[in-house]
């Protein structure tokens, strides 16, 4: 006896609907990183849109005088977080903050562990371009884990 396929049409989200799928799911879940150098793992921010605006807006006023490795720091402070995603380098209500004593200790880290993280929170905010292959392999991926 032959069966047949069920084809069912994709869920059409409203806009309530839409946005309580994303919050309950893991699309905006640090993403964590592994750093065997310190056998330990690391977490990475994932950004809603707005973030990612923020983000552009401090790098772009990124005092040019004190080079490159400053923008590294404050990327990276921008970049590490938490389990639950609060950042790092915070005030005390929780946004983000970056005192010129934290961009000087970052600034002594180690390349690999900056690399590391800012590889893979460049990735999982789309700041570089995945091969259409990357991208599906990644898109299933999410898929998968929400």
């Amino acid at each position: 006896m032959a069966t047949t396929k069920k084809t069912s049409k994709p869920t059409a989200f409203g806009k309530t609907t839409l946005l309580a799928a994303i919050a309950a799911s893991n699309m905006l879940k640090p993403e964590p990183v592994p750093v065997e150098e310190l056998n330990a793992v690391i977490y990475v921010k994932r950004m809603g849109i707005g973030e990612r605006d923020e983000y552009f807006e401090k790098m772009k006023v990124v005092p040019t005088d004190k080079g490159s490795s400053h923008s590294n720091a404050l990327a990276f402070t921008l970049a590490v977080v938490d389990e639950d995603g609060s950042y790092l380098f915070a005030d005390d209500k929780g946004e983000h903050l970056a005192t010129d004593e934290d961009i000087e200790a970052v600034q002594k880290i180690p390349p690999v562990l900056i690399d590391k993280a800012l590889n893979k929170f460049y990735e999982v905010n789309r700041f570089i371009k995945l091969s259409p292959q990357q991208a599906q392999d990644d898109a299933d991926g999410e898929l998968k884990n929400s």
